[in-house]
């Protein structure tokens, strides 16, 4: 028989908002990255509590400018507003309490304890105690909010994300939080290690064998027996690009060999190398190109 999973607040059920839209990142051996989009049109939501007291924090980046009241363990806090673009963040070892007044649209990014432990080697820090930011303070990051509105095409078009983008951003939101506001060593992070030629081959290998994106960081880091975040930095300083990067470019290259030596539609050239659709390799394709493969196809006469 099976059990039911430990009470979280993982997947933000208590905010009770029907059509939220949840992606999770598997950036760590240890711990999942849950983003998830929350939206309301129109105000007076009302009042919510988190679901349980666990060891785990929320980082909420507004979309657009927010209004509420907010109470943490039992004590009301100034929360004047949240402002398009800013975070909010809430530490689920305190009981948090809110009264959503306003329209909101947000994206809440979960962290689990075991997703910043995950990091302590790489950054040469003892455990993380806590994320050093006031509660309900309106916090201006831009790293933050970039890591978040670049998610915001994965909620729009699940399909056309790999496992390798979202891996990547989940990595890149927990060192930052860890560095920016956990005390850790920033330093440790600068090394000029590249990736020995079997490591980088085998990691290649296994990225040219997933061409959909969907083979995570842990699997590739793993495979060259690194750290994943010291796997993704050594993979970048080895080959000037992420493994997301590089994987779409050798797509990229794929469906230009397709194109020169068949007469196969776009539609079945998107499939084959690894793209959701048609409409996904044409995005790509025109942001590495500069032009769409119909374009590129007919100026080599194909």
């Amino acid at each position: 028989m099976s059990k039911d999973p430990p009470p979280s607040n993982r997947n933000m059920d208590y905010l009770r908002v029907k059509s939220a839209k949840t992606i999770e990142s598997s950036v760590l051996d240890k711990g999942t990255v849950t983003a998830t989009r929350l939206t309301r049109g129109s105000p007076g939501h009302g009042y919510v509590r988190q679901a349980v007291i666990e060891d785990a924090f929320m980082i909420s980046v507004q979309l657009r400018d927010y209004r509420g009241q907010l109470w943490i363990d039992g004590r009301w806090i100034d929360f004047p507003i949240g402002r398009a673009g800013n975070f909010t963040l809430y530490d689920h070892k305190r009981e948090t309490e809110a009264d959503l007044q306003t329209a909101f649209d947000c994206i809440n990014l979960y962290i689990p304890r075991p997703a910043l432990d995950a990091l302590q080697e790489d950054l040469g820090s003892g455990q993380i105690e806590a994320l050093n930011v006031a509660p309900g303070a309106d916090t201006d990051d831009p790293v933050v909010r970039g890591l978040a509105h670049a998610l915001i095409p994965a909620f729009e078009q699940p399909a056309q994300t790999s496992r390798l983008f979202l891996d990547h951003m989940g990595l890149a939101l927990t060192s930052h939080m860890a560095i920016e506001y956990g005390e850790a060593d920033a330093s440790r992070l600068h090394h000029s290690g590249v990736l020995a030629p079997w490591q980088l081959r085998r990691a290649m290998e296994l990225v040219d064998a997933h061409s959909n994106g969907n083979v995570t960081l842990v699997e590739l880091a793993g495979a060259c027996g690194l750290s994943v975040s010291y796997f993704t930095r050594s993979f970048k300083r080895t080959t000037g690009m992420t493994p997301h990067r590089w994987l779409q470019k050798r797509n990229i290259e794929k469906v230009k060999d397709r194109m020169r030596k068949s007469g196969a539609s776009l539609a079945e050239i998107s499939i084959a190398c690894g793209f959701a659709d048609q409409s996904h390799m044409t995005r790509v394709f025109r942001r590495l190109i500069g032009m769409t493969p119909a374009g590129w196809r007919r100026q080599i006469g194909g």
